[in-house]
């Protein structure tokens, strides 16, 4: 059989008959503490009146796309539950064709910046030179230092913890993560997603820097040089096309199995490409996502 049948009956088998979904990953739009040039980390702070304007025109960009390419409309969105991504997953929805459910995913919420949280880029520059700065900002292993215990900014901390679920609570660290700590955390998630996708689900995906770096780790398998140079915008729809593999399934795992999803483009694709790029390059010019 060739490769291609084999992959349509397993498709048939698993009851997807179109192909793969398709998965739109949006940073939120710009936060208040994101204006202001602070560590967020797991603070739970609001959208800025720029950031408002942002999600609207995420909205409205997924919605034109949509009315060109069906295809695009999500059947749900995934959301942190932090504010400021939750916000923009509303704003979003409401301008989708049959305005899709929201729904709340723990694992989605920020990386923990540990004692940086709430303190200004500049003081941390500042404070541990340009060198220790780069490599907690960017690093895949390196652990900003811990949140000690009460100091404001961990009361704020623990008071997000509490509101997860008894899960969430169990899971995530209560004082500092590294990138390679949320890629752990995300890897649930990322299973229950691409079983989604290969059912030909499409969805959306609100969450925050760090968090849709580390999911881009999952999606694309990518080494902790090629994260590191990774910056994702605020505001800007980022759309994944993917293909079923079965001969890959058979190659990995000896059988058929779930089909692989295969990205159609590395690192997928911004709806506004121009708009984008400028956004990652004043990112980058201000030390990242």
């Amino acid at each position: 059989m060739p490769d291609d049948d084999a992959a349509r009956a397993v498709r048939a088998e698993r009851g997807v008959a179109h192909g793969p979904g398709v998965l739109v990953l949006l940073r939120h739009g710009q936060s208040t503490y994101n204006a202001q040039d602070r560590f967020t980390g797991l603070l739970d702070v609001p959208l800025s009146a720029q950031g408002v304007d942002e999600a609207r025109r995420a909205g409205d960009l997924l919605a034109h796309a949509v009315a060109r390419h069906p295809e695009l409309a999500p059947r749900r969105v995934l959301t942190s539950p932090l504010l400021r991504a939750s916000a923009t997953a509303e704003i979003v929805a409401r301008d989708l064709p049959g305005r899709p459910p929201v729904e709340v995913a723990w694992r989605l919420v920020e990386r923990h910046y540990g004692a940086f949280t709430d303190v200004p880029r500049a003081v941390v520059r500042s404070e541990h030179g340009e060198e220790a700065f780069w490599r907690y900002r960017r690093s895949y292993e390196h652990r900003p230092p811990p949140l000690a215990p009460g100091t404001p900014a961990r009361a704020a901390v623990d008071a997000v913890l509490a509101g997860l679920p008894d899960d969430g609570r169990a899971q995530l660290r209560p004082d500092t993560e590294s990138l390679a700590d949320v890629v752990d955390r995300l890897r649930p998630f990322w299973d229950e997603t691409r079983a989604a996708l290969v059912r030909g689900e499409t969805l959306l995906v609100v969450g925050h820097g760090n968090s849709l770096r580390a999911l881009s780790v999952l999606v694309d398998d990518l080494a902790p040089e090629e994260v590191r140079d990774l910056d994702v915008p605020t505001g800007h729809p980022l759309v994944r096309r993917f293909l079923l593999d079965g001969a890959r399934a058979r190659r990995e795992h000896g059988d058929p199995g779930d089909p692989q999803l295969v990205a159609l483009v590395r690192g997928g694709t911004y709806l506004d490409a121009d708009g984008a790029e400028h956004a990652i390059a004043d990112l980058r010019s201000r030390g990242g996502t």
